[in-house]
């Protein structure tokens, strides 16, 4: 027998726990009102947590976090990381807009606001996924609009060339590095390719080899498509389904959405 001993799980068992403080259900008549409670909160809803992935897009570049010799780079006083972005603010700004407006479905009449998320009452639940999707439709036709026509490429190799001069500017003439003029993105799939095939990672780079830069940079943004289709099938609007510990509802009566609100108020 394993003694998990995560909080999130509840005994049926206490008396055989190394951890007191483990939650538990100690009568079969508790466990079967905890159940039932769970099934009429079923029922009426759903704690849900919004969850929008793929859309932001940055690296950060800290150069000190990196053993580079001190006298192939020159900081100034006031140097502080960067965080670069893919879009620029206000195509930023355009796409928060779009979150806002997915979040601005959850309202009095549909659902509740919890510590974690929404609670949606069940009747929502249709509407809900169709709201999602077709928002998600709308999401991805503004943006195939706005980076079609090679705009994507060019956001991309905009962000990269800017960690990639801010060495260069930053570099001392007695770095070995070499700095490349023109980087086009053939270059920098090459470079990705090859980086993946010797399993090399930004703990494993050189400072004193060649490519350093270069490499560097290639590596802090390998998360990022290089290509729109790619960026676009990243996109995802989720609905995480939460739910709750069986001991919290042992010793109350579920049986409306004020009960629930009033459950969760008081955790």
């Amino acid at each position: 027998m394993v003694d998990q001993k995560d909080a999130r799980q509840l005994s049926m068992f206490p008396e055989v726990s190394g951890d007191g403080s483990i939650p538990s259900i100690s009568t079969m008549p508790d466990f079967d009102k905890a159940l039932g409670n769970l099934i009429k909160m079923s029922d009426l809803g759903a704690f849900i947590q919004l969850n929008i992935q793929g859309l932001e897009k940055s690296y950060s570049l800290n150069l000190s976090d990196y053993p580079i010799p001190d006298d192939f780079i020159q900081l100034p006083q006031n140097y502080s990381p960067l965080n670069i972005h893919l879009f620029p603010l206000r195509l930023r700004n355009r796409i928060k807009k779009e979150i806002y407006d997915i979040r601005a479905f959850f309202n009095r009449g549909n659902s509740f606001k919890t510590s974690f998320g929404y609670f949606l009452f069940r009747s929502h639940f249709s509407e809900w996924k169709e709201f999602i999707q077709s928002h998600r439709k709308i999401l991805v036709e503004y943006l195939s609009e706005k980076l079609g026509k090679g705009k994507y490429g060019q956001y991309y190799l905009t962000m990269l060339t800017e960690g990639y001069e801010l060495i260069q500017t930053v570099s001392d003439i007695t770095a070995p590095w070499d700095f490349k003029d023109n980087i086009l993105l053939k270059n920098i799939e090459a470079e990705r390719k090859s980086l993946a095939e010797k399993g090399t990672t930004i703990q494993s780079l050189k400072p004193t080899e060649i490519e350093f830069p270069f490499q560097l940079i290639v590596l802090k943004t390998i998360h990022i498509p290089m290509v729109l289709h790619l960026f676009l099938h990243q996109i995802q609007i989720l609905s995480v389904f939460k739910s709750i510990h069986l001991d919290y509802l042992a010793d109350r009566e579920i049986n409306t959405i004020e009960d629930i609100r009033r459950l969760i108020e008081g955790l």
